[in-house]
This record gives C-alpha cells, sequence and structure tokens, in this order.
C-alpha cells in the first residue's frame, strides 16, 4: 500500500470477527504525523477493537495495518510498543498497588537494554539507563502535573489522578503514536478541562493521537478529523464540523439529533 511520507498510521481492509459477529467489517482510516484524529460511535461500533487490533491484542482476519510503513499485523503487543505505539486504557486501574512514580518507570523499561546481571549489581549502563529514565520520569510529572500523586499507590488516588497517571505512563514511554480510550469517561468537567489541556499539550508536541470519545465537545476542540463506527464499518470521515453536519452521523450516533441542535 503506497502512503505519502508524512503518513505514520494507514489501515485498509480491516475486519475482525468473533463466532460470526462482525466486529470490523472493512475499516480503513490513516493518520499523518501530529494530528489528532477521534473516533466515534454508539457503544458496539468497534472502537475499542479498533485499538486492540492496532496494539496486537487483537489479529484481525483481514486487512492491513502499517505504522510508518511496515506493516504490524502478527506482532505480540510488547514489540508494537516498542515500535514507539502507546495506548491507555478505560479503566485505569492495571497497576492497583504501584505508586504513580513506579507506574511511570515501568513505561520506561521498553527502552531500557540492561542485562539481568547488570541490573542486579546497578553498574554501567545500567546505572546510566536508571538515571536517564528517572530525569525523564520527572519531566513527564511536571508535563501531566501528577506532583502530589508520585509516592501514592492507584488505589488511592482519585478517578481523575489515575487518568492523568495513566496518560502520563504512555508519555513516559515516548511514543510517536498515542491510542486514547475514552479518557473523558467517568470525569467531572474540571477534571475533563484538566485531560483536555494534556491532550493540547501532546498535539504541540507533535504526537499523532487517535481518540476515542463519547464527550462530543473534546471531539469537536481536539480533533482535527473524526471517523465515524457503526456495527464495525465507517460510515463517514471529515472535519469535525462536517461530521457533526452529517444526518447519516446524526440518525446513528445522536439520535437524529445534529450536534448544533443539541447544544443549542
Amino acid at each position: 500500500m503506497d502512503q505519502p511520507a508524512d503518513i505514520i498510521l494507514a489501515i485498509e481492509n480491516l475486519s475482525l470477527g468473533f463466532r460470526g459477529l462482525k466486529a470490523l467489517d472493512g475499516v480503513g482510516l490513516s493518520a499523518r504525523k501530529g494530528e489528532t484524529i477521534s473516533v466515534i460511535g454508539p457503544n458496539g461500533a468497534g472502537k475499542t477493537c479498533l485499538i486492540n487490533c492496532i496494539t496486537g491484542y487483537y489479529r484481525p482476519r483481514e486487512g492491513c495495518i502499517l505504522y510508518r510503513g511496515r506493516n504490524i499485523i502478527g506482532m505480540k503487543p510488547h514489540q508494537i510498543a516498542r515500535l514507539g505505539i502507546g495506548r491507555t486504557f478505560q479503566d485505569p486501574t492495571t497497576f492497583p498497588h504501584m505508586k504513580g512514580l513506579d507506574i511511570l518507570m515501568a513505561g520506561r523499561y521498553l527502552h531500557t537494554r540492561t542485562s539481568l546481571l547488570e541490573g542486579l549489581l546497578f553498574f554501567g549502563r545500567s546505572r546510566a539507563e536508571e538515571l536517564a529514565s528517572r530525569q525523564r520520569v520527572e519531566e513527564i510529572v511536571a508535563f501531566a502535573r501528577i506532583e502530589e500523586v508520585r509516592k501514592v499507590p492507584v488505589l488511592a488516588m482519585t478517578y481523575g489522578q489515575r487518568k492523568q497517571v495513566e496518560i502520563a505512563r504512555v508519555m513516559a514511554m515516548g511514543p510517536g503514536l498515542v491510542l486514547l480510550d475514552e479518557p473523558m469517561s467517568g470525569l467531572d468537567e474540571f477534571m475533563k478541562e484538566v485531560v483536555n489541556e494534556l491532550i493540547l499539550d501532546m498535539r504541540q508536541r507533535n504526537i499523532t493521537i487517535i481518540l476515542i470519545e463519547h464527550d462530543m465537545r473534546a471531539v469537536m476542540e481536539l480533533s482535527d478529523r473524526v471517523v465515524v463506527l457503526d456495527h464495525g464499518k465507517k460510515i463517514a470521515e471529515g472535519t469535525p464540523t462536517e461530521i457533526m453536519r452529517d444526518e447519516q452521523v446524526a440518525e446513528a450516533y445522536l439520535g437524529g439529533l445534529s450536534y448544533e441542535r443539541e447544544a443549542a
């Protein structure tokens, strides 16, 4: 599949099924460097399935997923992560007993090349990598505004703080592509603004973002383009304004009401 040099992610004819049920049906999309694309649709439309295919948790039946020109279908999740693809999860309690700082350090593990012996003795390359990782993690702590939970276990954090730490963990990986799975879900208006600012900061760092989100105001504010899924199929793609005026999208996702009417 030929693609322009600035295309970071290219997906073509992606299909995924479970026991005869089609979760994805011929889905295609592409994302340029530094672009933010929102994927929206009703529950069960295939949005998280799409992320799981990109990150290697699911293996699609058909199609092609190219990251920086390399087909990643068939690769394992940790191999895909090493290429520079990071993701968040809807439930930010992956490591409930770990402290904030330790979670970010775990995100740096992909960048270490230390042997077991070097790690145990903490000398040479092991020491250098540890110091470099800690410096980077402290930068991410400041970026994500999570200084107050650096030494707090996840279970003792508020839900909003867990979301912040989840985004910080992905940033600690140093990704070129970030997949955000409903980062606004379950948050109050204040924390939505905090997460919104973090995503805007990622955009300024020229990171490519695929955003799955039900909060349509966030989608309108953050997206360069929007892709709409319904029953596993892509039914529309365009700018946020174009999508919100699309009658097919309004019928499938907004119950027959356009975003502009709903907001009014």
